[in-house]
């Protein structure tokens, strides 16, 4: 299974293997393996090692979703909180379009808002209609009141399932390629 994720116009920006952990009605959950080979195009990069492993909250009902990130001696690193488009799945591949907002958050719940300069840099350049930047900005605005709330996915519920991973003794490395 892959993350296929793009930008506003069709341009792509980033794909990356994961395996399917759940799929729910409103979400899809995956396992992104420590060192997952990402291509992004934009920067240049094709097979680039992901230097951490996580677990992902792609939800299919709402514009964002949430990546829970451990470093390689398991020590947690983050939660990120991406404004995309509702993910799609299709022939084993999840589809988003990033809307550049983020939210970086601690595993205290500590939050900061990322990258409000290239949203309003990409909202000028390609035109972003006036309901993609009031669904941008509303999904942030979401992602904000959910951490504040602990509210899943910021209720340990990717502690809890990284655990059980762990304890089904799941692989954790992926050698799949995208070709």
């Amino acid at each position: 299974m892959w993350v296929q994720q793009y930008k506003y116009g069709g341009r792509k920006h980033y794909s990356y293997p994961v395996r399917l952990i759940e799929e729910r009605s409103d979400v899809i959950i995956v396992h992104g393996a420590y060192g997952r080979p990402l291509t992004h195009p934009g920067r240049g990069l094709v097979d680039w090692p992901v230097p951490n492993e996580s677990i992902e909250f792609h939800f299919t009902s709402a514009p964002y979703s949430v990546s829970a990130a451990w470093n390689a001696d398991g020590s947690f690193r983050h939660y990120y909180g991406n404004v995309n488009t509702p993910a799609t799945l299709s022939e084993g591949v999840l589809f988003l379009v990033d809307l550049d907002l983020d939210l970086l958050v601690t595993e205290d719940l500590a939050w900061r808002v990322e990258d409000e300069d290239e949203f309003e840099a990409h909202r000028r350049e390609w035109g972003y209609p006036e309901e993609v930047v009031e669904l941008a900005r509303s999904a942030l605005a979401e992602l904000i009141q959910m951490v504040e709330e602990r509210r899943f996915p910021f209720d340990g519920s990717a502690f809890r399932l990284r655990e059980q991973l762990s304890r089904s003794g799941a692989p954790r490395a992926e050698s799949a390629r995208r070709t």
